[in-house]
């Protein structure tokens, strides 16, 4: 039988990290591939993560996938950050958004990543 998608909302790798690890001893071959994947492209909890889309979608007026697509990806530079952009609904990234407003996305990048490096220097 077909499966049916009830409803999609979009999440980091983060949160699939949390999610896989809650019962990771039960994972299939499938899911602990992915698990091993995602625990190692994941550059901030997801607490972090989830607060982060959150203020990119507050501050900066982006959609949930494009949110989310650069919590993944945590882009250092704006051309990053336009390539990222410019493959989603938005035609051309340059137009909506200024390279003012790309830098700011950019350092609010940045000082998620610098408190993650921050805290764990504090518990070594």
């Amino acid at each position: 039988m077909p499966r049916k998608i009830i409803s999609y909302t979009p999440i980091t790798i983060p949160e699939v990290v949390e999610l896989l690890s809650i019962k990771k001893e039960e994972l299939t071959p499938l899911q602990l591939r992915v698990y091993n994947y995602v625990t190692t492209f994941a550059k901030l909890p997801a607490e972090k993560a989830k607060k982060l889309v959150q203020e990119l979608q507050e501050k900066f007026g982006l959609e949930p996938e494009e949110a989310c697509q650069i919590v993944n990806i945590c882009p250092r530079d704006v051309n990053e950050i336009r390539a990222v952009l410019s493959g989603y609904r938005r035609l051309i990234s340059s137009i909506l958004f200024s390279d003012q407003k790309l830098s700011e996305i950019v350092q609010t990048i940045e000082s998620y990543l610098r408190e993650e490096v921050e805290s764990k220097q504090t518990q070594e």
